[in-house]
């Protein structure tokens, strides 16, 4: 399967979607420095699975995804998919990552776990990402890495990697089995002492059960004996009831008819009433009729007096308009006459105020001119005051302006010498700072390149701390992890020596188990053979005699005899189908050696069949087969035996213990190396940290002196500007001197001249004023005159139209008057009409009222007859009514009588209903269910309330009873009995994954120990291929542990002895390195490989070996090389390249071979 495509969107350097097509055969990618080629590599890892971000060269998860530049902004997620391609199948695997931490990969489009893909990759052959990536850096390490890091490639070869993670799955859950049985126990134990107590409560449940049941029954007849006396009761009572109810229904009906007579004979009354009602409504009609006639006439008489009263107060106001009317005329002549005598004189006075008026305006007219003639001179004095003052003002204003000029000329002199001064003084403070900054320049570049020194040492350390760290942690890792392991070994130890084990004793050589030792295949037999002797404590046969034989302990012991017991085994032991006797195997300590003979022996074959055979021929001889299965002397065969024992756990516990020992020293060596170079990067810190700080010193002086030089730059500028403009200003005051002098002087001869005309201007303006006057007083006199002639004039109008007004007042009185009469006249003839009128109505009223007063009489006399008859029916009435009450009162007697025992019928009915409440709620059953169930004559045979009373005193002693008891024992008993199945489960669950990983570690020894030798061969033959000669080759660093044994190699180029890996050159380590690869593929070709710049420490013949040897191999491995060689381009079929046009954005290039050979 190789790689087909890899698309990229979003992951460091590739914002854009990239599709990469790759083919069989070998793919140079190349390009500058920075431009993102490693960047394609890290994009394959970090899809296949790179989980740890500093192989990948990120610090942090956000560092993976695109970061953005100038143009483009940051991205938001990086997604990588990989298409991996053969002649079944195309997989297509993705990964993708956001910047808020979330991650997902997708197989084939399905989203999955990590583990799915790297299952489906193990499936592929596609190992980890050492076997099929190699870096320069991992080139040059890889023979200075841990012999167990080297096995790890091995394994990757032999496949068995993937054993061991199954290995560790499988632990893991052995581990989590063996846990989980262990609580287990502890919940059954739990569970136990619960249904333990369940039990007895269900036992007292069932007691309570019976006398709640006993109680029932004695309720049951409880009750049937309460409906019996109830129903007794009730049937009397309602045979009372219902005589009662018939007398009361007797009297009502009784009641009812003379109620219909009552009601008869009301309606009879009310007849009558009605009648006389009626009758009365008539008289009072009529009456009325009467009395509005009466008032008719009554009030036709009155107005007839009130139309005389009115004719004769009519005749008297004519008489006084009448009156009124000759002396308005006499009035209205003489008010004509003076009105005619007050124009005559308005006229007069008319004509003299015209000529009084004409005389004001001629002399208000030549005043109006004299005035003028006074202004205009007034204004042209004013002005030529005006014009003098502005003259003495400009002259006063051109003297002070002379003064400030002259004092201004001095303060510039002053200023100037001033500035020149401090010119000086700034150029040499400048030169001076110029002097101290190129001093101090020069002591900051010291710092620097120091700095830079002390950084790279800094560097150094740094690497090789982290290169201890990961070391440590590792070692760490596998301490905690062999620490963990141990943990539960012995604690399977424990469990596997039983709860009998005797303590701890003083003269005791410890048990057996402890004691002897022996190689990974033969342990299983042991522990089947010798499994009760393993556990055994030894002890002197003398010893145990002397000293425990009294003391009551209980558990195993092996007594060692003092003389060795020999035992002949060599006619089996000759027999070809013994692989060998159990004792040969095992390596016991030097305290039980002699006593060996004494445990029982047993000869090893292959199968059961051999052993059976044996056994015929041997009989007193045990057998015991390579799988386990054991065949004693007396005939006994144990076939499928339990394969791991005390013995096993006891041999992996010494080599845990081992392993943990050797890494704690490893340990304490990195640690102190550690330690040292840690004060020797805090030392070197300490020291950076000072040149630091007296660099930041130094560039903050610098920075200060340059400041300085600016601002004295910008100084000197400034004062030289400032002695020009003073220079150019001096210039200026002084034309302004001369100027506002000859100024002074012109304005010194205007003031004279003007002071001589405005003495002639104000003789001038003396002599109109006093003309103005005189004529101004006669002016006066003339309009005095005038008004007073207006106002007689005015008064004259106001009296002629007050007179009008009283004439025209005069006039329309008499109007009035007249109208009046009029009116007076036609009342007067209308009063006379309607006298007559009314005088006939009153005579219509007087015959009307005759003719009512008779039908009133009439009406009186039916009226008085029908009140007769009323008052008789009424008295029947009353009769009538006296009956119905008594009847009432005998009705209500009955009535309370029916209603005393109704209300005894519906108490029986009451007790009934709560008698039925009560048997459900203690029975849940009805009367009528009661009643069908019990017959009457057993009631009569029992004492009921005696025994209930009775069997509810012994239920009150009863304390709190859980009824759920029974129900919860139940359920306690299937869980305890489902626990025990599960516990048994689990047993057989922890054998099978001990046998699983049993036969994991052999086949994974098989397979190792195959791919050793086949690579080593490899390795050879390739060494030699690349050096042209010389000798190299794999080994075990434990040959006796090859299961967990390192690999070693050894290389001896041609031409040089046997010597450490470390004194090989760059190029020869590198070569060295390359063959063992190589070596690995020919055995386990990776389905893809790639190389990032693995030919940089490679001379050029090196290079054609190494290349060669590729070109070899390229039709079973895809290779990706990363290289900057010209060399190693020229064996590639296909060529990309990488730019980046923009910053941190890199484009891709492809070239093939022909086309390349071709430009």
């Amino acid at each position: 399967m190789i790689i087909k495509k890899l698309e990229l969107q979003g992951f460091k350097s590739f914002p854009e979607r990239t599709k990469i097509i790759f083919h069989p055969g070998i793919t140079s990618i190349i390009g500058p420095n920075g431009t993102g080629k490693s960047n394609i590599v890290d994009a394959l890892l970090w899809v296949l699975g790179g989980k740890r971000l500093k192989s990948l060269r990120a610090e942090r998860s956000g560092d993976i995804i695109f970061n953005g530049n100038v143009k483009k902004p940051p991205m938001s997620m990086a997604d990588v998919t990989l298409s991996l391609i053969d002649e079944e199948e195309t997989l297509n695997i993705n990964h993708r990552v956001f910047r808020s931490g979330e991650s997902e990969y997708r197989l084939s489009g399905k989203k999955v776990r990590l583990k799915d893909i790297q299952e489906s990759l193990w499936k592929k052959a596609i190992a980890e990402k050492e076997y099929y990536v190699i870096e320069q850096g991992s080139i040059e390490l890889f023979l200075s890495s841990k012999p167990i890091e080297k096995r790890l490639l091995l394994e990757e070869a032999a496949g068995t990697a993937y054993y061991k993670d199954k290995k560790r799955q499988t632990q893991n859950k052995l581990e989590n089995s063996e846990l989980n049985l262990t609580r287990l126990e502890d919940i059954i134990i739990e569970v136990s002492k619960a249904k333990n107590s369940l039990k007895r409560q269900a036992h007292a449940a069932e007691k309570y059960r019976v006398l709640r049941e006993k109680i029932r029954q004695f309720t049951f007849l409880n009750f049937r004996k309460k409906i019996e006396g109830i129903e007794k009761i009730q049937k009397e009572t309602v045979f009372v009831y219902k005589k009662a109810l018939d007398q009361e229904n007797e009297i009502i009906l009784r009641l009812k008819e003379e109620e219909k007579n009552l009601a008869s004979k009301r309606k009879e009354t009310w007849a009558l009433e009605k009648s006389i009602k009626e009758a009365q409504e008539n008289l009072f009609s009529l009456k009325s009729q009467l009395n509005r006639s009466e008032a008719e006439r009554e009030k036709e008489i009155k107005k007839i007096d009130l139309l005389e009263e009115r004719k004769k107060k009519a005749r008297e106001n004519k008489a006084e308009l009448e009156h009124e009317l000759i002396s308005i005329e006499k009035e209205r002549s003489e008010v004509e006459n003076v009105l005619k005598s007050l124009s005559e004189t308005l006229k007069q006075k008319q004509q003299s105020l015209k000529a009084a008026d004409q005389e004001s305006q001629a002399c208000q007219k030549k005043l109006a001119e004299l005035q003028k003639n006074i202004e205009t001179l007034r204004n042209e004095y004013l002005q030529k005051l005006s014009d003098h003052t502005e003259i003495k003002n400009e002259q006063v204003k051109l003297e002070k302006e002379m003064e400030l000029t002259l004092r201004q000329d001095e303060k510039l002199k002053s200023q100037l010498a001033e500035e020149q001064s401090l010119l000086k003084q700034k150029e040499k403070e400048l030169a001076q700072s110029k002097e101290e900054t190129s001093r101090v320049k020069k002591l900051l570049e010291g710092k620097k390149k120091r700095l830079e020194e002390n950084q790279k040492s800094l560097d150094k350390i740094d690497t090789y701390i982290d290169r201890l760290q990961n070391q440590i942690a590792e070692l760490k890792r596998g301490k905690d992890k062999h620490t963990h392991h141990l943990h539960a070994l012995e604690k399977l130890k424990q469990k596997e020596k039983g709860t009998d084990f005797p303590p701890d004793l003083a003269d005791t050589l410890g048990i057996l188990a402890d004691s002897i030792e022996s190689d990974a295949d033969h342990t299983p037999l042991i522990d089947i053979f010798w499994k009760e002797e393993a556990k055994a404590v030894l002890v002197h046969a003398q010893d145990f005699l002397h000293d425990f034989a009294n003391k009551g302990l209980t558990g195993n012991f092996l007594l060692l005899h003092p003389q060795i017991k020999k035992q002949s085994f060599s006619e089996v032991y000759h027999d070809p189908r013994v692989v060998g006797l159990l004792k040969s195997h095992i390596r016991p300590s030097q305290r039980i050696k002699k006593h060996l003979s004494q445990l029982n022996e047993a000869a090893i074959v292959k199968d059961i069949k051999n052993a059976v055979e044996l056994w015929i021929r041997f009989p007193a001889v045990n057998y015991i087969t390579l799988h386990g299965d054991l065949l004693l002397s007396s005939g006994l065969l144990k076939l499928g035996q339990k394969k791991e024992g005390i013995f096993s756990l006891s041999q992996e516990i010494k080599a845990l213990k081992q392993n943990i020992s050797l890494i704690d020293k490893k340990l304490s060596l990195l640690t102190l190396r550690m330690k040292e170079r840690t004060e020797q990067k805090q030392k070197l810190e300490e020291k950076a940290q000072v040149e630091v700080e007296l660099s930041a010193q130094l560039e903050r002086k610098i920075e200060g002196l340059e400041k300085e030089n600016y601002f004295n730059t910008l100084e000197i500028e400034k004062i030289s500007t400032n002695i020009s403009v003073i220079q150019k200003e001096l210039e200026i005051f002084t034309d302004d001197k001369k100027a506002i002098t000859k100024k002074i002087e012109t304005l010194s001869s205007k003031i004279r001249r003007t002071e001589q005309k405005e003495d002639s201007m104000k003789d001038i303006f003396t002599k109109a004023e006093n003309e103005a006057a005189s004529f101004q007083e006669e002016n006066e006199q003339r309009r005095k005159h005038f008004f007073e002639l207006k106002s007689s004039v005015d008064l004259l109008k106001e009296k002629i139209k007050n007179l009008n007004h009283q004439l025209h007042t005069l006039t329309q009185r008499k109007e009035i008057i007249e109208t009046k009469l009029t009116s007076l006249h036609k009342e007067i003839r209308d009063s006379e009409d309607g006298k007559l009128h009314f005088k006939e109505n009153v005579q219509h009223f007087s015959k009307k009222i005759k003719n009512l007063e008779e039908e009133e009489k009439d009406k009186e006399t039916q009226l008085i007859q029908g009140e007769f008859k009323l008052k008789e029916a009424k008295k029947e009435e009353e009769e009538l009514e006296k009956r119905i009450e008594k009847l009432r009162e005998n009705y209500e007697v009955r009535k309370e009588e029916r209603v005393k025992w109704e209300i005894k019928k519906a108490e029986g009915e009451r007790d009934l209903m709560n008698l039925e409440e009560s048997c459900w709620q203690d029975l849940k059953k009805t009367l009528k269910e009661v009643k069908d169930e019990i017959p009457l004559d057993i009631l009569a045979e029992t004492d009921v309330e005696d025994s209930l009373a009775e069997a509810q005193e012994k239920l009150q002693k009863f304390a709190a009873v859980n009824l759920m008891a029974e129900e919860e024992y139940s359920i306690q008993k299937k869980r305890f009995d489902f626990l025990i199945q599960q516990k048994e489960d689990l047993r057989e669950s922890i054998d099978s994954t001990r046998e699983a990983i049993k036969k994991i570690d052999q086949e994974s020894k098989s397979q190792f120990s195959k791919a050793l030798n086949e690579v080593n061969k490899n390795f050879q033959q390739v060494f030699s291929l690349l050096f042209e000669g010389g000798n190299a080759e794999l080994k075990l660093t434990d040959p006796n542990q090859p299961s967990e044994s390192g690999v070693e190699i050894t290389a001896q180029p041609p031409g040089k002895r046997l010597q450490s890996l470390s004194l090989l050159s760059g190029g020869e380590k590198s070569l060295t390195s390359l063959a063992f690869f190589f070596a690995l593929f020919r055995y386990k070709p990776a389905p893809f490989c790639i190389l990032d710049e693995v030919d940089a420490a490679l001379d050029e013949t090196n290079l054609s070996r190494f290349l060669n040897l590729m070109k070899k191999i390229k039709n079973q491995t895809q290779f990706i090389l990363i290289t900057h060689n010209f060399k190693t381009m020229e064996v590639a079929d296909y060529i990309y390249g990488t730019t980046m046009a923009e910053p941190n954005i890199t484009s891709i290039y492809s070239v093939k071979l022909e086309t390349k050979r071709s430009q």
